[in-house]
């Protein structure tokens, strides 16, 4: 009886930790800016050095991200419904991207704060 007991207490322990680690994976998605009629839908992003951030069309129209401080932003021609993942590389650094296909309109801008997961960055 006590060596099933022992059983069920690992049984029961594993499970606690394999849920640990579906719930940390979970809150590791990647981020996602979403581009739709509106414009882009944050303005300030911070997101951890080497993480994967998607860019998704959800406009009725194509859109293309150019980023000069961070080439990695850089999309190719993104036709609605289309997603780019962009891969961020080593932090800390600052990025600024923009639609080139609205160059004009502040609403399809924004800043990538990349940071290295030991630090909160701020604008300042």
């Amino acid at each position: 009886m006590e060596h099933n007991s022992m059983k069920i207490a690992a049984m029961v322990g594993l499970s606690a930790l394999c849920g640990c680690a579906v719930l940390g994976s979970e809150a590791r998605r990647a981020p996602v800016e979403r581009l739709d009629e509106r414009g882009a839908s944050a303005a300030v992003l911070s997101v951890e050095g080497g993480t994967a951030l998607d860019f998704v069309n959800a406009d009725a129209r194509p859109h293309q991200i150019y980023s000069n401080d961070c080439r990695e932003l850089s999309s190719p021609l993104l036709n609605p419904g289309e997603t780019y993942t962009a891969r961020l590389g080593t932090a800390p650094k600052l990025c600024h991207f923009q639609d080139l296909l609205a160059p004009l309109s502040s609403s399809y801008s924004g800043t990538v704060q990349v940071h290295d997961g030991r630090e909160e960055w701020r604008l300042e």
